[in-house]
């Protein structure tokens, strides 16, 4: 009688074990292969560039998941789809459009900026890559000017290496006249 009791703690004891190591480690979150993003935050500051010509720099932050990873061009990636003359040769587009009247216009695409993201490997087995990304677009203006506008707003997206678009973005609309950050957030 005493083994048969034995024998029962010890299965008992087996099954409680099992169960808690299968509900302790739950798998991971799976997320779609397409990136998504998500438009954080604007900071708006005058600097000037390397030869000293005053510039508004508009730093952009914004969320990425994307579920196999695959973000970013290495310096390389120049052939093929990724030739500079191909549309792919970026990976982060913008649109910019600028508030006249209260009208929303967008600023001509010559005057678009687009940018390549860098090659960004995720570690571990999981591939999903979760990041913040944050990008400076330098709007110059000559010395006592102003720019030809005075409040706009971005649209983006970014494309991976499969050639998958993400959603697109918009940012808040920001007066130029202004700096600081834009909202002020307060990261979770």
């Amino acid at each position: 009688m005493m083994n048969g009791i034995r024998r029962l703690i010890i299965q008992l004891f087996i099954v409680f074990t099992l169960i808690f190591f299968l509900t302790a480690c739950p798998a991971p979150q799976k997320y779609p292969d397409e990136p998504q993003i998500t438009f954080k935050q604007i900071i708006l500051s005058d600097t000037s560039d390397l030869l000293g010509n005053q510039i508004k720099r508009v730093k952009l932050r914004f969320y990425l998941i994307d579920g196999d990873g695959n973000i970013g061009l290495k310096d390389g990636d120049t052939a093929g789809a990724f030739h500079p003359d191909s549309v792919y040769y970026s990976n982060f587009f913008t649109s910019i459009f600028e508030i006249v009247n209260g009208d929303t216009v967008k600023i001509p695409d010559e005057k678009q900026r687009n940018f390549r993201i860098p090659y960004i490997e995720p570690q571990g087995q999981v591939k999903t890559l979760m990041a913040e990304i944050y990008t400076d677009i330098d709007f110059s203006y000559p010395l006592n000017e102003s720019l030809p506008y005075d409040s706009l707003f971005l649209e983006f997206y970014i494309v991976d290496r499969d050639f998958n678009p993400s959603n697109v973005e918009n940012s808040i609309v920001i007066a130029l006249d202004t700096i600081g950050e834009f909202p002020d957030i307060v990261d979770e």
